[in-house]
């Protein structure tokens, strides 16, 4: 099992990531991208990234982070460049309506800034993409919309997704992986989203925790860990008519196809 997208390196984590690691990795984790937010977390993804061998980076800057912290390319450049073996990815970057919906030209601009470093190192992107609350799909759209304007188009994942199936084959269409999270386990799970993922073949399918967040069931309200991505696992393969063995298969195959792990 791999977990492409944790927080590890997030304050939730301080005290006892080591623990978590070592326990994890003991319990049939084979590896997990710890993705950074901002540029403290950054260099705390890639520092665990550097102590412990299955353990990767995804570096950026979060669109909710967009006026907290400028955008230093030279900084981000220069922890990929020296951590080249261990830096996998660029995000997570994308669109955050939820938050605020005032400075969508900036999170634009920050997006297309995280587009073009990928691109300078061969890197795959991780998308964030969250839609406003009065209308869900605005920054999947916003999202699709500047992808398909590039001259030269991401390869990557879609990062935690949460629309429908007509969003869903827009970014297969373009040719990315789509990653799944806790929220597919709930009782209350959106069906639309479930759709979505039973229309996403196996072979485009990440697993994923956002760890400390969204933790599945049966430990929804505690803290989330990478070793979880089981029971997520394990709700695709009931949704997909797959057995786990299958979808942890297929899925790490994905992982490392799109990230280049070792």
């Amino acid at each position: 099992m791999i977990d492409t997208h944790a927080h590890l390196n997030f304050q939730a984590f301080q005290r006892d990531y080591r623990q978590i690691i070592k326990d994890n990795f003991k319990n049939g984790l084979k590896a997990v991208i710890n993705v950074g937010s901002n540029l403290e977390t950054n260099v705390k993804a890639v520092e665990i990234a550097e102590e412990f061998k299955d353990c990767y980076a995804s570096v950026g800057l979060h669109p909710i982070h967009v006026r907290d912290e400028e955008f230093n390319e030279k900084k981000y450049q220069e922890l990929i460049t020296g951590n080249k073996k261990k830096v996998k990815a660029v995000g997570e970057t994308g669109f955050d309506f939820y938050h605020s919906q005032k400075n969508k030209e900036e999170q634009k601009t920050l997006f297309l800034q995280h587009v073009f470093l990928a691109d300078s190192f061969n890197l795959p992107v991780i998308l964030h993409c969250r839609g406003s609350k009065e209308n869900g799909e605005d920054a999947y759209l916003e999202l699709i919309k500047t992808i398909k304007e590039l001259k030269k188009r991401p390869c990557g994942v879609i990062h935690c997704f949460s629309s429908h199936k007509g969003i869903v084959r827009e970014f297969l269409d373009l040719g990315f992986y789509v990653g799944f999270d806790g929220p597919i386990t709930f009782k209350n799970a959106d069906p639309a989203v479930l759709e979505a993922m039973r229309e996403t073949p196996l072979e485009k399918i990440l697993l994923e925790t956002d760890s400390p967040y969204l933790t599945p069931e049966p430990y929804r309200g505690q803290r989330n860990q990478p070793v979880y991505v089981r029971f997520i696992a394990q709700k695709i393969g009931e949704i997909k008519g797959a057995s786990f063995e299958q979808v942890v298969r297929q899925t790490t195959k994905n992982a490392k196809g799109l990230f280049c792990l070792d």
